[in-house]
């Protein structure tokens, strides 16, 4: 009977502390619950245009969406508001996702990925995320504007300035290094096979070249030109020097030349003359040409090496010095040194012996000045026409 009341005993007491552990393991569960079920939010998440309800018990947006499990999030997601932001009940986010896309600059890979839509942007967020200091002028193989697509690949050439020249045109733009070939038809420029070219084809540009392009071309004409006449000399009865005489006018002849010119940019550099032939012969002009040397006058033979028609003045000045340091006297003219020398002997028609022994301001060229023995005779004198012979 003993035995049987402590073996009661002694299951009421184990039993009362199992109760009491459930009961304190059920109460834990229950603060947790409410716990758990005071900070739980709800906030509505738009991703890439979709709408996605996320319920959190945690505090910000970056660790709501890195513990969701209703989508895959990266670092290189952009969301909006920003990852820190406290989580607030009715709290509405935009999430756009990035894609994996290859980067390669000159000898740089980076496997990465980008939120950005179109190429431009990518390499705009890639540059500054990596420091690449990528410009806009450098070269990539896919245009800017193309979207952005899942594993994309790519591919960016830094470019160098070069200053181009070609068919009227100057002007400096910017190109990946690559031979002068290469370049030239990236630039779009044709080359004909008589182009000059500044720079060989195998050359590889390097920053600052000069790259210019001459247009070598060919054109064929048929070019008409006068022959000039000739003029034929016959001995004419009148003093030397004086003007030829015209026997007979000649007239030019007409050739007619094929040639083949020569053009760089459209201006001539040479012409070849691939044939030609008279249409007209050229008619010489016939002239007579004096050769007299000496001429009577009052009885008395006069010899001269050349005659002279110039024009004469005359002047009276007593008791002047000529340029030579001669007193004036009747006889003593004066000339242009540069046509009759000073000191020659002369005979002037009208006026007679003379020597060349003065000069004058306004005497020049074919011009004389003749000292008479009075005013009245240099004013009868006037100014004239005369044929002076230098001997």
């Amino acid at each position: 009977m003993f035995l049987s009341n402590r073996t009661q005993a002694l299951t009421l007491v184990r039993t009362s502390r199992n109760v009491q552990i459930a009961v304190a393991v059920v109460t834990i569960f229950l603060i947790a619950s409410i716990i758990v079920l005071y900070n739980v939010k709800t906030i509505n998440a738009n991703i890439n245009g979709k709408q996605v309800h996320i319920t959190t018990i945690f505090g910000t947006v970056g660790q709501a969406l890195e513990h969701s499990s209703k989508l895959e999030f990266f670092p290189e997601d952009l969301v909006s508001p920003s990852r820190d932001t406290k989580v607030e009940k009715g709290l509405t986010i935009e999430v756009t996702s990035s894609v994996p896309v290859q980067l390669s600059v000159d000898e740089q890979v980076f496997n990465t990925r980008t939120p950005a839509k179109t190429v431009g942007e990518a390499l705009d967020e890639l540059s500054a995320r990596y420091e690449l200091g990528i410009k806009d002028v450098d070269e990539v193989n896919v245009s800017r504007s193309d979207a952005v697509t899942n594993q994309m690949d790519i591919k960016v050439l830094r470019s160098i300035p070069i200053q181009v020249s070609a068919d009227g045109k100057k002007y400096e733009t910017y190109i990946a290094p690559r031979t002068v070939a290469e370049a030239l038809k990236k630039l779009g420029i044709s080359i004909g096979t008589k182009d000059k070219i500044s720079l060989a084809l195998d050359r590889v540009l390097e920053p600052n070249d000069q790259l210019n392009v001459v247009r070598v071309t060919h054109r064929i004409e048929t070019v008409k030109s006068e022959i000039p006449y000739q003029t034929v000399a016959k001995a004419g009865d009148y003093p030397v020097g004086l003007p030829d005489r015209i026997v007979s006018r000649g007239s030019n002849g007409l050739q007619e030349q094929t040639v083949r010119l020569t053009l760089e940019d459209g201006k001539e550099v040479d012409r070849e003359i691939l044939s030609q032939q008279v249409v007209k012969s050229p008619t010489n002009q016939v002239v007579s040409r004096g050769t007299q040397t000496s001429i009577s006058r009052g009885g008395n033979t006069i010899s001269f090496k050349r005659a002279y028609v110039m024009r004469a003045s005359a002047y009276c000045i007593p008791g002047g010095t000529t340029a030579t340091g001669a007193a004036v006297r009747r006889g003593i003219i004066a000339v242009d040194p540069r046509v009759i020398p000073l000191g020659k002997k002369v005979y002037v028609e009208g006026y007679g012996a003379a020597s060349a022994l003065d000069t004058g301001g306004a005497i020049r060229g074919n011009r004389v000045d003749l000292y008479m023995s009075s005013t009245q005779e240099a004013l009868s004198w006037g100014v004239r026409n005369v044929t002076v012979y230098v001997q």
